[in-house]
């Protein structure tokens, strides 16, 4: 039996009260026992025990950031998010400092979180996190992605050279 759609939206608005709270800690209560949590950057975490524990710890100092919907699409047992990571403060020109992410999450026949897997940009983070700390800074971490890119597409040329038994 898959989750109704009233039940799925149900839970999901569960899990965003407590996350608009920050309620980290809480958030891994509505885990499935088993439930697994994945971001591209820290990797898979299996297991209630385990989410809190990231969570808790990753959420630190970040007290005052807020994660604004764009929009939400709810199916039986499923819901993907779209939303922002807003930090504290606004641009000189005006606007946010912030950066986009996607959810997708699972929920068991019970309600409870099979599995959630965020999505977002890790150098867009940087420079969004950086700018808002320092203008100095920001130039940094932009370089930082030119040369990442540069290394990055070096590595796949060489790669490529050599599949191809080019030396």
């Amino acid at each position: 039996m898959t989750l109704s759609r009233e039940d799925t939206r149900a839970a999901y608005d569960r899990h965003r009260k407590l996350h608009e709270a920050g309620h980290w800690g809480a958030i891994a209560d509505l885990f499935a026992e088993d439930g697994r949590y994945s971001e591209p950057y820290f990797g898979e975490l299996v297991g209630r025990e385990a989410i809190r524990a990231f969570l808790v710890k990753s959420m630190a100092g970040l007290e005052a950031w807020t994660f604004p919907i764009e929009w939400t699409v709810v199916d039986e047992g499923r819901v993907v998010s779209h939303w922002q990571n807003r930090l504290p403060g606004t641009r000189r020109g005006g606007g946010h400092f912030e950066f986009p992410g996607i959810s997708t999450i699972t929920y068991d026949d019970h309600g409870m979180i099979a599995r959630q897997v965020d999505f977002y940009d890790r150098m867009k983070v940087l420079q969004v996190v950086a700018e808002a700390r320092s203008r100095v800074v920001e130039h940094a971490v932009a370089g930082i992605g030119r040369i990442g890119r540069s290394v990055v597409m070096g590595t796949h040329w060489l790669v490529a050279k050599t599949s191809a038994g080019v030396r």
